[in-house]
């Protein structure tokens, strides 16, 4: 039987395995039993605040109000290094203080894409602010931006603003705005029709939901608005007495943790927290009559607001109703409340 070849290769290594094994091959032929040196580092890059976390990537993370230039000087003598992994939030929608029947704001459009070719030069990056609140304000949430790469510019649609009785709209955005008045009233989610020309490539996904349609015509409890993860939670058909429509749930991102990028785990139960610590883009909630009796889900995984419902019991049990910066929140309902701001985080290994 023939010796085996030397340069024979298992089936079950990976490109960057193939590379690994180059590499290391290189080095005990030059040395032989020589210390290894470190295997060569990765891109070298600036803008936005920075994070080593430990976990084998530095993080880039910009943050609203603030543009800024994410800036790739030079690439790694390792070419599997020479990747990026983008993260994008726009700004959630706002909501208006005028009162009851107010539908919650849609969150941020979110997108993503993992292993985009790295490429020296300089990539603006424009971060959307949450939508204000206001008397009758009518405010979505901002984009978010990425863009200078030779496949073209990511965006991020703002949020659509939460809707309200009688005669204001909700509106469309990434997630849609909820509204009371009849059941096609709420905002639809404009966020997986963007960006055309970054669709079909491999690892690329963006999530934006409408918001929850209206129980009934009429001033009753309102929908929440859409969420990166899912549909706006609809008002229930019930009269007076009922509580208002869940925020859609924000999109989980895994490796976008919050802790890794400076961003506090959200962990008042109260407040939906994220149980993996990486929701983007939560609906805000809709107004009700009454507190909703899933005190787990009156704040979206992903930032959004609650609506401002409370009893003699539970008087806190609402908690705010401005969607959280950073990850891009739909408002809640009725108090009034700002959107979140978004957030852009680029990620390489080192």
């Amino acid at each position: 039987m023939g010796a085996r070849s030397s340069q024979s290769r298992s089936p079950n290594l990976n490109s960057t395995d193939g590379h690994l094994v180059e590499y290391f091959r290189n080095i005990f032929g030059a040395g032989g039993g020589a210390e290894l040196p470190p295997p060569p580092p990765g891109i070298t890059a600036s803008g936005g605040t920075t994070y080593v976390p430990g976990n084998g990537y530095k993080y880039h993370r910009f943050a609203e109000p603030n543009s800024d230039n994410f800036v790739i000087s030079a690439l790694s003598d390792l070419s599997p290094k020479n990747k990026i992994d983008i993260l994008i939030v726009a700004g959630g929608g706002g909501n208006a203080t005028p009162a009851p029947y107010t539908g919650g704001g849609g969150a941020g459009g979110v997108a993503h894409s993992v292993n985009v070719t790295a490429v020296t030069g300089t990539y603006p990056i424009s971060v959307g602010a949450g939508g204000a609140t206001g008397p009758n304000a009518h405010n979505n949430g901002a984009d978010s931006t990425f863009a200078g790469h030779p496949i073209g510019t990511i965006t991020a649609k703002g949020g659509g603003y939460g809707g309200y009785y009688p005669g204001n709209p909700a509106q469309p955005g990434g997630s849609g705005g909820g509204k009371q008045d009849s059941p096609d009233s709420s905002g639809t989610g404009t966020q997986p029709a963007q960006n055309p020309a970054w669709t079909p490539q491999p690892g690329f996904n963006q999530y934006g939901n409408p918001g929850g349609a209206g129980g009934r015509v009429g001033a009753y409890q309102a929908p929440g608005g859409g969420g990166a993860g899912e549909v706006g939670g609809s008002a229930p058909a019930a009269g007076g007495g009922a509580p208002g429509g869940y925020g859609g749930r924000g999109q989980p991102i895994p490796g976008f943790e919050y802790p890794l990028i400076g961003l506090g785990p959200i962990d008042v139960p109260q407040q939906g927290n994220s149980p993996t610590s990486n929701h983007y883009g939560g609906g805000g909630m809709g107004w009700g009559y009454v507190i909703n009796p899933d005190a787990a889900r009156m704040r979206a995984y992903g930032g959004g607001g609650t609506n401002n419902i409370g009893d003699a019991v539970n008087p806190d049990v609402h908690g705010p109703q401005a969607g959280t910066d950073g990850l891009g929140g739909g408002a809640g309902a009725s108090g009034g409340g700002k959107g979140g701001d978004g957030v852009v985080v680029i990620r390489y290994a080192t």
